[in-house]
């Protein structure tokens, strides 16, 4: 969208209607209808003023404050295209996207040669309609060998943006499927709440080597709640809760309860800089103290196999303990118009101890309106936690996508993603990961619904 700033010069025509007065000597009339007309400039003015402070508070956020403002103007000089424009831009602004298409169907009625309310009018019903995100490899540099996910988004509802879709994740030593449907309510431009649920189903592949360990999991739904909220535009706090009720692989007749709560506190430091820092807790099993019905028990000697019920080492019954972790890390990101650059530290990023820290580093390049390129560099310290295969040892992920606008609903994105780490780099060889992933991503807009 681009932003007018022009200036409305309209001016406030007024009958003046005066009392009888004498006449005038025919030399003073002769020398008045001599002398150049000068308008009046207080409605000029007044019509100046009321835009330049309508811009001024859109630009600050402030968009009730502006609509008033905007309002005051056409008021002053009367409908005009440019100015309905300027209330459609700022009604979108504030995700009241009925009430923004009224206001731009009027500017293109008073002016059919407004191309540029035309153009605004189409891009809010893309972005008003029904959107499919596909993509193949991946939406994130993790570790999965390959990935297909799709999620549809539909943001036909002021304040109101509605989220489904899945995914199939090849993780090597088992797959995953998700699927998933959240809601976000904006009950203010920028601040949100959202709510989540999504089931996930894990499938085990490889020699009787479900991972990580005899704690693995079968069906995990979860429900999440998460609300942001920007304080006068410069911090943002942010506080999510997740439940989550998963059943074991080898025991799925017990379901657990977990619990992980996420808190962010985001600021703008001014020159585009803006500085992160994110907190995290988990409370799930412990692995080194669960037992699992069938399963040998922690510290049994390696290559126990519980075949037959009352085996030495082998647990009788599924007995969960449970453990609380925690991380605790920052980042500090750059923007400019064509380009931007973030770091980020996260200490036991996956919170299972089975990373000491990592350092997440990102650059993006927008040489033109249309193309975009994403770099993102993920390297991860293993902990001793993860076992002698792993401690001490580091991984890396490289992750490079670029996308293009190529018509204005559809966009078409494409990269590689990667991985070397010490983990197999599949089910029944030794060697480690090394492997290159394909990215493709499609993003198409409709205006259905």
């Amino acid at each position: 969208m681009r932003l007018n700033p022009a200036l409305l010069a309209c001016t406030l025509a007024t009958a003046a209607i005066a009392d009888p007065q004498p006449r005038e000597p025919a030399r003073a009339r002769s020398a008045a209808a001599r002398a150049p007309e000068v308008a009046p400039p207080i409605g000029m003015m007044a019509v100046s003023q009321a835009r330049t402070r309508a811009d001024s508070l859109r630009k600050q956020g402030d968009y009730e404050a502006a609509l008033d403002a905007y309002q005051s103007e056409m008021t002053l000089a009367g409908e005009t295209a440019d100015c309905w424009k300027h209330i459609g831009w700022t009604q979108k602004a504030l995700r009241r996207y009925a009430d923004a298409e009224a206001s731009l169907k009027r500017a293109s009625e008073l002016d059919p040669n407004d191309r540029e309310a035309q153009d605004d009018l189409e891009s809010l019903h893309l972005s008003r309609g029904l959107r499919l995100d596909a993509r193949m490899g991946g939406s994130e540099p993790g570790t999965s060998k390959n990935a297909f996910e799709g999620d549809l988004t539909y943001g036909g509802f002021n304040r109101v943006e509605l989220h489904a879709g899945g995914s199939w994740t090849d993780n090597i030593f088992y797959d995953a499927v998700k699927g998933y449907a959240n809601a976000y309510w904006f009950y203010s431009p920028d601040s949100s709440l959202k709510g989540d649920f999504t089931l996930r189903r894990y499938s085990y592949t490889g020699a009787n080597r479900p991972t990580p360990d005899s704690n693995a999991y079968d069906t995990v739904p979860r429900g999440s709640l998460e609300v942001s909220h920007w304080f006068a535009g410069r911090v943002r706090a942010g506080l999510e809760y997740q439940l989550f009720a998963p059943d074991f692989f080898y025991d799925r007749s017990t379901r657990i309860l977990n619990h992980k709560v996420t808190g962010e506190v985001e600021a703008r430091l001014g020159g585009g800089f803006t500085a992160t820092i994110t907190a995290a807790l988990l409370r799930d099993p412990d692995p080194a103290a669960t037992l699992i019905l069938g399963r040998p028990v922690p510290g049994a000697p390696a290559g126990t196999v519980c075949s037959a019920p009352g085996q030495t080492n082998c647990a009788a019954a599924t007995n969960v303990t449970f453990r609380n972790e925690f991380l605790l890390g920052g980042a500090l990101s750059y923007q400019a118009d064509a380009w931007g650059i973030g770091v980020k530290y996260i200490p036991n990023r996956d919170l299972d101890s089975g990373f000491d820290w990592s350092i997440i580093s990102s650059l993006d390049l927008r040489p033109i309106d249309k193309l975009s390129f994403n770099f993102q560099w993920v390297f991860d310290r293993y902990s001793t936690s993860s076992g002698p295969a792993f401690a001490g040892q580091n991984g890396n992920i490289w992750w490079i996508t670029g996308r293009y606008q190529l018509t204005r609903p559809l966009a078409i994105g494409a990269g590689v993603k990667w991985v070397t780490n010490p983990s197999p780099a599949d089910v029944t060889g030794t060697a480690t990961r090394n492997d290159p992933t394909v990215l493709v991503n499609l993003d198409y807009r409709t205006v259905l619904f």
